[in-house]
């Protein structure tokens, strides 16, 4: 019996499951431990655990991971360079925009194309060779966007191979990984895309190894973030449509678990919880492309909230202010269970009343397992000398490296690259001392609490109430703002104060005062999965008058749905009359690859429908599917006619080829 092995590599946990490809059972399945240093372990770990299944038996293997979007939601990555081709520079400024393409550093090069495709200026190729030259020894990925690529993509494809002349860092286009008409999601798409290369490609690289290792001579495919699957060298080319690959596998995975058809799937890992609608059995796709963060794309994926708050989600506390997130850290109970030197630094620190109201004093730093020759600042190397020997509290690292505080302790770049990584207090660490869960070391969870605690100048029973309090209401408020979205997006992202106030009496308990009461209902079911999600889902359900159902494996219910995700590659096809004042003087087809002219809409449509199902058939091919089935969309816009009976006149349609079928096993 051929099985399919789902991986999902989280923040936290590597699952595994076999899954019968036949019958959808779960025949196996296994968690272990994330090890960042070297995530093969992990993975090999995982499979290990399978116990059972012999490698001969494995026919494919599909991969689902959070790994991109908790790189997005972090601020972790590479540096880039966006060579904007004909965008307006005082327009991104005046507008604000420029920030949203979270470059290193943005170039302007000349160079313009109509909405019709048409070059207006030419591509100033030596002005682009000056930016190249300028930043390249700056950055680590050039992302090249044109304004209007979606229509003509030479001046793009032509800017690629002269910045792969100029330099052998990696080079995107904006085209190549999004379709919106929205230049500045593009260029946001692209520079997401390139910081994420090396980051996915860790990744990648590991599963590759632990697939060989273990000898399963399979293909290897990976969850996308619309729920389908692609092949491994697309995943290594374009990493950013991973983005929402693990909550698009687990609303997948919720659907074969539960059975449910229509649900709100919520899914909290250890970095991040996730938010996604499933309907007809499969997760709703967003129109907008995915935003994660501050990350606006163009990326085709499910239409989830994903926020900043899970398992590990980084605890801070002061006497002023109390938070949860984003950032993620390794749970102090996980820390000091493993190295008993952490457990003895907390309890010093809890002794000896070690104290700094705005740094938190419970929290250690440790090596990542970098590379030796990652390019560091001086300061910097200090600080990855003083940790070579083990983890360290961060008053400790403070006189190390010989600095009179804490706060000048310069960490983020060290972070962001994946150097070096925090340990600190969760909510993991908060369900240890209340006694909710001891997986790890409870004491050294009740020390750091009890020091977090004198920090905010409460007693610890008033600490723990305060952050369990909070975490439920993050989980319920991401939850309400994604069923928020259903009626209006932008109401959905809103923070005015009337809006502010009825979400949080909502999810308190004190949601009645005469004459009001404030309950918002969720009316779907919510399935829970991740493996919180017994401990603070069903709570956070309660407060929004919602059935919640945790189903059986909701630990793993992402490898499940990465085992069952199928094959879907799009192509899109935009079909235009040209308008002149004489009428229709032709048609022209903006396809995946070139645009094309026609005297007729006959001969365009004729093009359009020859094309389209032959190039959606051929990439599911390549991406592994035996006979794929094409279904074929098309969309008319028409304007409305000058009169009142006159019929309308046609300014755009678009044609949509889906190639479908189940990965090769």
């Amino acid at each position: 019996m051929a099985l399919i092995l789902g991986i999902d590599t989280g923040g936290t946990h590597t699952d595994a499951v076999a899954l019968d490809p036949a019958t959808g059972a779960v025949i196996a399945w296994h968690k272990a431990p994330t090890t960042h240093a070297d995530l093969s372990q992990g993975i090999t770990a995982a499979i290990d655990g399978l116990q059972g299944i012999a490698p001969s038996r494995i026919n494919l293997v599909t991969l689902s991971t959070t790994l991109a979007t908790n790189a997005a939601i972090e601020g972790l990555g590479g540096r880039v360079c966006a060579l904007l081709i004909g965008y307006d520079q005082a327009m991104l400024h005046r507008y604000g925009l420029a920030h949203r393409i979270h470059a290193a550093a943005l170039e302007f090069v000349p160079g313009r194309h109509d909405v019709f495709g048409d070059e207006r200026t030419p591509l100033d190729e030596d002005a682009l060779r000056r930016a190249v030259e300028r930043q390249r020894a700056h950055v680590d990925a050039f992302a090249i966007s044109s304004y209007l690529s979606v229509r003509n993509p030479e001046h793009e494809l032509r800017a690629a191979e002269i910045v792969a002349e100029l330099s052998d860092l990696p080079v995107v286009t904006g085209g190549a990984v999004g379709h919106s008409l929205d230049s500045v999601r593009r260029a946001t798409t692209a520079v997401l895309n390139a910081r994420l290369i090396p980051h996915v490609e860790v990744l990648l690289a590991a599963i590759d190894r632990s697939i060989a290792q273990r000898g399963i001579a399979a293909p290897i495919t990976v969850v996308r973030g619309d729920g389908a699957v692609m092949p491994l060298a697309v995943a290594r080319a374009r990493p950013v449509e991973t983005l929402l690959s693990g909550p698009a596998a687990s609303a997948v995975g919720a659907h074969r678990l539960s059975g449910r058809e229509a649900a709100l799937v919520v899914d909290m890992g250890g970095t991040t919880t996730d938010v996604a609608l499933l309907r007809d059995g499969r997760p709703k796709i967003s129109d907008r492309g995915a935003t994660i963060s501050d990350w606006r794309t163009a990326v085709r994926a499910a239409d989830v909230r994903s926020f900043g708050i899970g398992g590990d989600s980084r605890i801070l506390a002061d006497p002023l202010d109390l938070s949860v997130g984003p950032q993620r850290v390794q749970p102090l109970s996980a820390a000091a269970a493993a190295n008993p030197a952490v457990a003895e630094a907390l309890t010093r620190i809890d002794h000896d009343n070690v104290t700094h109201r705005l740094v938190p004093v419970w929290e250690f730093l440790t090596l990542n397992g970098a590379a030796d020759n990652a390019v560091r600042s001086a300061a910097e190397q200090d600080i990855c000398n003083a940790l070579h020997a083990g983890p360290l509290d961060v008053s400790t690292l403070t006189r190390r490296v010989g600095l009179a505080d804490a706060r000048l302790l310069n960490l983020r770049s060290l972070i962001a690259r994946g150097l070096v990584r925090r340990i600190g207090l969760t909510p993991t660490d908060v369900l240890h001392a209340r006694g909710d869960f001891q997986g790890f070391d409870a004491e050294s969870a009740v020390r750091a609490c009890r020091v977090a605690a004198r920090e905010s100048r409460v007693d610890l029973d008033t600490f723990l109430a305060r952050t369990h309090e909070l975490v439920i209401r993050k989980l319920g408020e991401g939850v309400l703002r994604r069923a928020v979205a259903e009626f209006d997006h932008r109401a959905s992202q809103a923070d005015d104060r009337l809006g502010r106030f009825l979400l949080d009496r909502s999810l308190s308990r004190n949601h009645r005062r005469d004459p009001l009461d404030i309950r918002l209902q969720i009316t779907d079911p919510i399935v829970a999965l991740g493996a919180p999600a017994q401990a603070w889902l069903p709570k956070v359900a309660r407060r929004l008058h919602a059935e919640c159902r945790v189903p059986d494996l909701a630990g793993v219910a992402s490898a499940v749905g990465a085992a069952a995700s199928p094959v879907m590659e799009q192509v899109e096809f935009l079909l235009r009359p040209l308008y002149a004042r004489s009428g229709i003087t032709g048609y022209v087809v903006h396809g995946p690859m070139e645009r094309r002219r026609f005297a007729s809409i006959a001969a365009a449509r004729s093009y359009i429908e020859r094309a389209g199902p032959d190039m959606a058939q051929t990439r599911a091919l390549a991406a592994g599917v035996a006979q794929p089935r094409v279904t074929h969309t098309e969309h008319s816009w028409d304007a409305p006619g000058g009169n009142p009976g006159e019929p309308g006149y046609l300014m755009e349609t678009h044609f949509t080829f889906t190639g479908v079928g189940r990965p090769n096993a």
